[in-house]
């Protein structure tokens, strides 16, 4: 599980992206990424010249400039799995927002444990298929070993590309995030594990 961590932690450092840089890089899923931390960084910043952030603003600073990038919608409905069939409309709109507000917190929580890991990006090295694509890169830390990190993105309607994997040596956070939730479902339903995930 710390692998897991670490990768949550280093999941947001790579997807922290301006608005700006977005709509300049729409079509090319690696400039994306390689556009980091502008407006997010820029911003942690300011609340860090004033002490350490509190995790309410750090949740604000994630809202405005990270979770934009996210697919939110599709990582929902992966979530779901076997548990997508015959759910009301109702249900899964309250699921997505559950799921929108966990990894808003998530990603809160592990940008105040940000220590500046350095992030080496592959050149020309992303492999796309249809509407979906991989980018590879490395996170090197001093402290740590080096982690190998393959970031899944998906081309939306509107044209931008959102993330909605990260691999981290092998292991897929979706998926593991996915065999977690549908195994709660089964156990206490699908509303009881929306609340479960509105309240962390």
């Amino acid at each position: 599980m710390k692998l897991l961590s670490r990768g949550l932690l280093l999941l947001t450092l790579l997807f922290s992206v301006s608005l700006m840089a977005q709509t300049q890089t729409a079509k090319d899923p690696q400039q994306l990424l390689v556009s980091i931390g502008d407006q997010l960084f820029s911003d942690i910043g300011k609340v860090n010249s004033q002490g350490n952030a509190s995790k309410h603003e750090m949740s604000a600073i994630v809202s405005k400039h990270l979770m934009p990038h996210i697919d939110v919608k599709f990582v929902s409905y992966k979530l779901l799995g076997k548990h997508i069939k015959g759910i009301k409309r109702a249900q899964a709109t309250g699921f997505i927002s559950a799921v929108e507000h966990y990894l808003t917190m998530t990603y809160a929580s592990a940008l105040m444990k940000y220590t500046g890991q350095e992030i080496k990006f592959e050149k020309n090295n992303d492999v796309t298929s249809g509407d979906f694509t991989t980018v590879k890169t490395q996170i090197i830390d001093s402290q740590a070993p080096t982690i190998d990190l393959h970031f899944k993105l998906r081309h939306g309607k509107d044209g931008s590309w959102k993330v909605y994997d990260i691999v981290a040596e092998g292991i897929s956070l979706l998926s593991a995030k996915q065999k977690e939730v549908i195994q709660r479902i089964s156990e206490v339903g699908l509303d009881q594990v929306t609340r479960e995930l509105s309240s962390k």
